[in-house]
């Protein structure tokens, strides 16, 4: 299987998250591809999210299962028209999902259809889903609600560059909405200001942020993060508005949780402001004694962990007590312009991964 052909056609898919015709189209080109090898799938699909699993057998429970997201974030049509360049003496494949993950999406794939063919007998399984961007409950919660588990799950979607992602934060998005009065703009007594009321309970978060655990800096990031990611209200200066609606980012690592979250949150609301719980996903923490993990570690020369601030579809995983190691070869950082990933660390990358799978 030559990787750079199918990650070529892969990124060539522009499988949006948003555009479910395309992301299902990159999944029927896998599907395609791993049933020419002799290898039994099942589609998933909520609500036009679709997921493949792909083993020998089809079951519900295996020792490893290699995992990938499949879908992109939006970016321009010439993104998805791959650019291959040689550089500094490193063959870089340019296009939107080279690294996150298209490319090391396909690494794992070739090295378990390569493993196979070469007779190693292992219970394994690949599992690829298509709305990890949007937080993956179509698709990853899905697959995992209906049972599926395993004793290790490796991602290669984070971990920048051969290291070893040994945390991430939980997440907590909330929908705020406040109702208001309406007057014209030159009589504001006569109104009450919807939006105004949004940002007094979003300093209210903030001082209680603040007060409990500092603000969060680059060299001091591992502590819960407030983030007013989009705010809504009003259509004219000369107008109080009446009505108004916030969405909140909330990033937290252990050991807080969302029941001290959703205290905060209680406490800070002011009058005729309510609140929703929009999506959460639970901190990810990799158990470094794991014996997976440490038949990873060994193989990887003088290995880095780190932990992240962002989230991933382990969170899944995590909840249900499933180990999860995640990890990925040399790339670009996710979702900037001019996304690359180095095609010869893909191969070696490829090749560590069956190694990795013949010892455990």
């Amino acid at each position: 299987m030559n990787i750079e052909k199918i990650l070529t056609d892969l990124v060539e898919i522009p499988s949006i998250t948003s555009d479910t015709k395309n992301c299902k189209n990159a999944i029927e080109y896998i599907d395609t591809l791993v049933k020419k090898e002799g290898l039994k799938t099942k589609i998933f699909e909520k609500d036009s999210v679709y997921s493949l699993l792909i083993a020998k057998e089809i079951k519900n429970k295996y020792e490893v299962i290699l995992n990938g997201h499949l879908d992109v974030v939006p970016a321009p049509i010439k993104d998805f028209k791959p650019r291959i360049k040689v550089e500094k003496g490193k063959k870089i494949m340019y296009g939107r999902g080279t690294s996150d993950m298209k490319g090391p999406a396909v690494s794992v794939l070739v090295a378990f259809l390569e493993i196979l063919k070469e007779g190693v007998n292992k219970d394994m399984a690949l599992l690829f889903t298509t709305d990890e961007e949007t937080g993956g409950f179509k698709g990853m919660k899905n697959v995992v609600d209906q049972g599926l588990t395993a004793d290790i799950v490796f991602i290669p979607d984070g971990g920048q560059d051969w290291s070893i992602c040994t945390d991430e934060k939980g997440v907590f998005h909330i929908k705020f909405t406040s109702k208001g009065v309406s007057a014209h703009g030159s009589r504001v007594w006569l109104g009450d200001n919807a939006v105004v009321k949004l940002i007094k309970v979003y300093t209210n978060l903030q001082k209680e942020f603040t007060k409990r655990w500092g603000k969060a800096t680059k060299s001091d990031n591992w502590k819960p993060t407030l983030n007013l990611g989009a705010l809504n209200g009003g259509n004219s200066a000369n107008k109080v508005p009446n009505e108004a609606q916030r969405l909140i980012d909330i990033r937290y690592p252990t050991p807080v949780t969302q029941k001290i979250l959703e205290e905060i949150v209680r406490n800070s609301i002011v009058k005729d402001v309510s609140w929703e719980t929009i999506s959460t996903g639970a901190p990810f923490h990799t158990n470094l004694d794991n014996r997976y993990v440490k038949s990873w570690s060994k193989l990887i020369k003088n290995p880095i962990f780190e932990k992240e601030p962002g989230a991933s579809d382990a969170r899944f995983f995590a909840e249900k007590g499933i180990n999860t190691l995640i990890t990925k070869p040399i790339s670009s950082k996710p979702h900037i312009d001019n996304e690359w990933v180095d095609l010869d660390d893909l191969v070696i990358f490829k090749n560590k991964v069956k190694e990795w799978l013949k010892e455990i």
